[in-house]
């Protein structure tokens, strides 16, 4: 079974699911980044895994500020 799909293709399928778009800005340079919510992961997991990501970030000093697009 092939699992190699184009971009047009998941475009078509996840087209329909919510996106969040975060604007970072890094070093004097800005980022996008585009998240898409499809819905196949644990937000459980999700959630454990970036309130524990941003907790180490803030109490080492290195996370970055969203300002939303």
């Amino acid at each position: 079974m092939n699992n190699n799909r184009t971009m047009q293709e998941m475009n078509e399928q996840y087209k329909d699911c919510p996106v969040q778009v975060n604007t970072y800005v890094v070093d004097g340079r800005t980022y996008r980044v585009h998240s898409h919510f499809v819905g196949d992961k644990d937000i459980n997991d999700v959630m454990y895994r970036y309130a524990e990501d941003r907790a180490m970030s803030e109490m080492l000093g290195s996370a970055p500020t969203a300002e939303k697009a």
